[in-house]
């Protein structure tokens, strides 16, 4: 591919460190899934008490992402991309061995928190070394890794504790992470950058944006109605299709290849066709899509309404990292830490916000009831965000053009 020509050798660095991060956030993120019985039994801990160790992550992404997006456009990319990796780390020992629940529950915190700094920094720095229509495709391949370590993780745990142990995955884990950490001291570099002055942008000035807030918009539907099908999917897969674990793994399976597949497909349509245009047809599609799932009469149906389900989620939600880069001038160039931490924010707000509501709505109606639901309100979310779209980028027309001619 000419992308690929095109790259020095900084970017080919930067990007391979930045999509093997994101990879192994997401890696650890579902690795102890096969792990639930384990921990069940062991510590003899309740399901609200799993919910809480697996939103743990969730709470404190939440809470310090805002700091480490601030830090990394203060000191650069590469140490809090390092401090990520140490707190990744010690998180992953802690969980190969611990002592009572409380301690999961600490490290499944801790990782939010190595998440927040790693993520935000991995994604700036991709912002920092490619240009507007290069970021498009380069943020494709980060959504990518993050989609593979979704998929990966889960199956891949299971494999190491069936034999190796419970040990298992979280000593090869941490033995990857050591590596990365080490390569990225000698070999990771920042990019050059403006010189941030008492006038930088803060996260407020950001969400003051109307672009800003209609692109994270976009994200929170889309990521919200995906993370809304994590409780409600496999109640209606049990009830409906009698299906047991491996079942249930295999169609979140089928949606998370299509979102990885899609992912820098949509970069390269959002260079040939308007941004908004390609997030509103991935949003629109996905609400279209959504009570296929419930109307699917055979496996082979669903699966395909799933796959198809997966890609229009990964092409709304795909260009959003990119969006965000291209809706800052050069000169905000420093600001890209603050905006992206502002992407992980809402990322976990869609986390959370998303299973709840399923959840709510799953114990007043069903879960076909709840999914048909969830597609009417993506279609008005959609229409909303269509409607305001014109307002929003005629703003940043009129913006442009008077940047432009000022002397």
């Amino acid at each position: 591919m000419s992308f690929f020509k095109r790259m020095n050798k900084k970017q080919w660095i930067g990007l391979v460190f930045a999509t093997v991060i994101i990879f192994y956030d997401m890696l650890l993120y579902s690795i102890i899934i096969p792990l639930t019985s384990y921990y069940e039994t062991t510590f003899h801990a309740s399901p609200t008490l799993i919910g809480i160790l697996f939103s743990s992550y969730s709470v404190t992404l939440l809470l310090t992402t805002t700091y480490f997006g601030q830090l990394t456009d203060r000191i650069g990319r590469k140490k809090p991309i390092i401090i990520g990796l140490i707190g990744m780390t010690v998180s992953t020992i802690l969980f190969a061995h611990p002592l009572n629940f409380e301690m999961l529950i600490i490290a499944r915190a801790l990782q939010g928190i190595a998440s927040a700094a790693t993520w935000t920094a991995a994604l700036a720095l991709i912002a920092d070394l490619f240009n507007e229509k290069e970021r498009a495709i380069a943020m494709g391949f980060a959504i990518t890794s993050m989609s593979a370590g979704t998929l990966l993780g889960a199956p891949i745990g299971g494999f190491l504790v069936e034999f190796g142990g419970y040990q298992a995955p979280f000593y090869t884990t941490s033995l990857l992470l050591l590596v990365t950490m080490v390569l990225g001291i000698f070999y990771l570099k920042d990019e050059e950058r403006p010189v941030i002055q008492e006038t930088s942008v803060k996260t407020w000035d950001l969400l003051r944006q109307r672009e800003v807030l209609w692109i994270l918009a976009i994200m929170v539907i889309a990521e919200g109605a995906l993370t809304m099908l994590e409780p409600v999917l496999p109640m209606y897969l049990t009830e409906v299709f009698d299906a047991n674990t491996i079942f249930v793994g295999l169609m979140f399976g089928a949606m998370t290849l299509a979102y990885g597949i899609m992912a820098p497909v949509s970069g390269a349509l959002i260079n040939k066709y308007h941004p908004s245009r390609v997030v509103l047809t991935g949003l629109l599609l996905s609400g279209v899509t959504l009570p296929f799932v419930v109307l699917a009469q055979s496996t082979i149906q669903l699966v395909a309404a799933l796959f198809i389900l997966g890609g229009s989620i990964s092409l709304a939600v795909s260009p959003t990292l990119t969006m965000l880069g291209n809706s800052q001038s050069s000169s905000n160039q420093s600001s890209y830490g603050t905006l992206y931490s502002l992407f992980n924010i809402f990322f976990a707000v869609a986390a959370i916000i998303g299973p709840f509501f399923g959840g709510v709505l799953t114990d007043v109606f069903t879960s076909k009831i709840t999914i048909i639901i969830a597609s009417g309100g993506i279609l008005l979310g959609t229409l909303g965000l269509w409607l305001s779209s014109k307002k929003v980028y005629l703003q940043r027309h009129r913006v442009k053009s008077s940047e432009a001619n000022i002397p």
